[in-house]
């Protein structure tokens, strides 16, 4: 690819998510690639990105100061954060040392609708326990990993506890640590159907299924349509109201930044 005429300087994005995904395509549809490097976390990031040419992919875990030293010296002037929603500790690191090393920040907001009637909504995976505890049906958590210790003193949990998880061994574990019964451990990568969601309800038995408001990307809107069928759906709201940018502006941005 010939960059004569762009910035010299490369987008750093972090990624792995299905916005960061739609990123990639984006920048390679526009033959990016050599100007832009793609972080993510885990090898599931990784494979999200799978399939783009010459895409450049950053992949481990990037603590605050991590972050800084990729920042220092000026191989980047601009940095997109596409990360999880609720990945709070990772944008505000993100933000941090974007501002130590004084390089632009855009946050790409991932947009979610309004919830519909009959929805049960809490405000942390904490709360959300606290809840599935007082109840006495047997419940799908599709959570991920990250909070199942919360889930720890839940009453019989090792009978009325069903996870859907990646299928990584840090989510087994996650899952066991909890006090989840192996056999109640769905290791599976997403996005599921409204059909595999309630064929999965079916097969454990359960009545109740917790999840986060994800929006459409996360498949938020296959994980509701349980409600349609009588289940109970509880929802972990966003742990604040967001500021950012849409996927729109953020490609827009980028372009004016390569051709400055």
């Amino acid at each position: 690819m010939d960059t004569k005429g762009y910035n010299k300087q490369k987008i750093l994005v972090f990624a792995g998510t299905s916005e960061g995904r739609r990123l990639a395509e984006a920048f390679a549809e526009r033959k990016w690639q050599r100007l832009a490097d793609f972080c993510v976390a885990t090898e599931y990031g990784t494979e999200m990105l799978r399939g783009l040419n010459d895409l450049s992919i950053i992949e481990g875990r990037q603590t605050a100061e991590k972050m800084r030293k990729m920042l220092h010296g000026g191989v980047y002037g601009m940095v997109i954060d596409a990360t999880h929603p609720y990945a709070t500790a990772v944008t505000e690191n993100i933000r941090s040392a974007c501002t130590a090393e004084n390089v632009p920040y855009l946050r790409l907001l991932r947009s979610t609708d309004s919830l519909p009637q009959g929805v049960i909504t809490v405000s942390s995976a904490k709360e959300a326990a606290a809840l599935v505890h007082q109840r006495e049906d047997k419940v799908l958590l599709t959570t991920g990993a990250k909070e199942l210790f919360q889930y720890s003193g839940v009453r019989d949990i090792a009978d009325r506890i069903v996870a859907r998880v990646l299928p990584s061994v840090a989510s087994i574990e996650a899952c066991l640590g909890a006090g989840i019964a192996s056999k109640h451990i769905v290791a599976m990568q997403g996005p599921f159907t409204k059909e595999m969601n309630l064929a999965t309800m079916k097969q454990y038995g359960c009545t109740c299924l917790v999840t986060k408001h994800t929006g459409k990307p996360g498949g938020f809107d296959d994980k509701l349509a349980v409600l349609e069928a009588g289940y109970t759906v509880i929802v972990i709201e966003k742990p604040a109201e967001e500021t950012g940018v849409s996927f729109e502006t953020v490609m827009r941005k980028a372009e004016r930044f390569y051709e400055q």
